[in-house]
């Protein structure tokens, strides 16, 4: 097959950073085929996307030597919308790309924007968002998504346009894993039709080792391999050295040990249901207690409810039926400010909680009413060095990357020393070393007594780690108990109601 994609002596520097992002990069990719990008977290991974269909160096600011050829045409002159015809592109965070109010006009956005005829827009849009699992909330308000939800939202508006070339990136960093596959076994399918060209970056050696025919694998901007997945995955040296988890042997390679049962109520949800309208509910009855000490983890299904119930927690959003207590006190009486002092929230999207022009005021923002500047200073000194972000105290944090952002809002959130933690998703597009440190700190702080409630789409972390795993569904609890639970062999398991 010929070359669609043809990158010769390519270096990208943005502009401000010494250091360059992507350098002197030549390869070739064949026209229908299937590529992941694999590297630890600033590898360069987001950037290769962006060559790809023009916002390097259209868009973004900075310096781009050599040449990058897509469908035989140069980057350099031709610029994003030009090659919006026939290149669609995802990116990790959904927040960013979305526009419009409904989920329908949402995938139709770009494809009306190009004046495609109203018939065809129609049938693009239906394929697409069914490949999602959307056409039923075709009608919903964006706003009303989860956050798995939005990212598949973004993937159906990049599938609508992609007429030869489909780029995703991290594509399923928010995606429950049955949802990861199906909509990563749609697109292999809709590349097998139409002759579609996919190039993935993701952090998941299952994923790359089941859809990709090739990997490319970056070290610090640098092309350290590119070959099939079976000589990637056999190169322990080489995945050592970029931080890439192969695949798991076993799914779920999980210990399950006897542990101390604590009895102190940290959390105590009583009937608790939410909607957001009348006759959405998004929450329904739910009941549910965490002890003092614990961690327990939530999985489930998007859309299942998981994100809302720890706004509910957190005091962000209110029960519409039920009460919450946190350490004996109800949330009734207690606005945002009083929980957070009690519960700390780490959200789905770091970006919503992040406004200063420096990680250190970033960090010590919630302590100024509190603390003396010594005090401050010694507190997010130790944040920072706890999640590994004391070098980056001066940085801006809408610079960093996603990783670095998401310690950010943690370190924020260990300074201000609450008991209670609530982690969304704070795995998502992390690689191996970033899933590493991150769950190495929540352990540390588990040993100090804090209690851990996270969710997470990641279930080898959830097996190895968690105390108890808390399944939703249908906006109800489906599913709570032991690790055990997360063991396919077992009639108990929670493959037994998740496809």
């Amino acid at each position: 097959m010929p070359a669609i994609i043809k990158l010769e002596n390519v270096t990208w520097t943005y502009s401000r950073e010494q250091k360059s992002a992507l350098r002197d990069i030549s390869l070739e990719i064949e026209e229908g085929s299937f590529i992941a990008v694999m590297g630890r977290n600033g590898a360069g991974k987001s950037s290769f996307c962006r060559l790809l269909n023009g916002l390097i160096p259209h868009s973004l600011e900075g310096k781009l030597s050599g040449k990058v050829t897509v469908d035989g045409d140069d980057t350099r002159s031709l610029n994003v919308a030009g090659f919006a015809k026939k290149v669609g592109m995802a990116f990790d965070d959904a927040a960013t790309q979305l526009f419009t109010a409904k989920v329908y006009d949402e995938a139709a956005f770009a494809l009306e924007n190009l004046l495609f005829e109203r018939d065809e827009i129609a049938v693009k849009v239906r394929q697409a968002l069914e490949a999602a699992g959307l056409w039923d909330y075709r009608d919903y308000p964006v706003s009303s998504l989860s956050g798995g939800q939005k990212q598949r939202l973004t993937i159906a508006a990049a599938l609508a346009m992609a007429e030869k070339l489909l780029v995703l990136d991290e594509p399923a960093s928010q995606l429950d894993p049955p949802g990861a596959r199906e909509v990563l076994s749609f697109i292999r399918e809709l590349r097998a039709k139409k002759g579609l060209t996919v190039v993935m970056a993701t952090g998941s050696g299952e994923e790359a080792a089941e859809f990709a025919d090739k990997i490319i694998v970056l070290r610090e901007g640098s092309l350290a391999a590119f070959g099939t997945p079976k000589e990637i995955f056999s190169d322990k040296e080489l995945l050592a050295s970029c931080m890439i988890e192969p695949p798991q042997v076993s799914r779920f390679d999980c210990r399950i040990e006897e542990r101390a049962k604590p009895a102190t109520e940290a959390i105590r949800i009583r009937n608790l249901s939410h909607w957001y309208e009348p006759g959405r509910i998004i929450l329904d009855g739910i009941n549910l207690s965490v002890a003092e000490g614990e961690f327990a983890v939530i999985i489930g299904q998007n859309g299942s409810g998981k994100t809302t119930l720890m706004k509910n927690i957190s005091g962000l959003l209110r029960p519409s039926q039920g009460e919450i207590f946190i350490r004996g006190k109800s949330t009734n009486g207690m606005d945002a400010a009083e929980i957070a002092k009690e519960a700390g929230y780490v959200m789905q999207d770091p970006d919503n909680q992040l406004f200063e022009q420096t990680v250190f005021d970033e960090v010590a923002f919630s302590l100024k009413r509190a603390f003396s500047k010594k005090e401050i200073n010694e507190k997010v000194d130790e944040a920072l060095e706890t999640v590994g972000l004391l070098d980056k105290k001066d940085a801006f944090p809408p610079a960093l990357t996603r990783a670095d952002r998401i310690k950010t809002v943690l370190a924020a959130v260990l300074a201000m020393n609450t008991g209670i933690l609530l982690l969304d998703e704070p795995l998502a597009g992390q690689d191996s070393q970033g899933r590493g440190v991150i769950m190495d700190i929540i352990t540390k702080l588990r040993q100090k007594g804090k209690t851990i409630l996270l969710i997470t789409h990641n279930i080898n972390t959830a097996a190895r780690y968690a105390d108890r795993i808390i399944v939703m569904k249908n906006a109800r609890i489906a599913m709570d108990g032991g690790p055990e639970i997360l063991a396919s062999d077992k009639p108990e398991s929670i493959f037994s109601i998740f496809p």
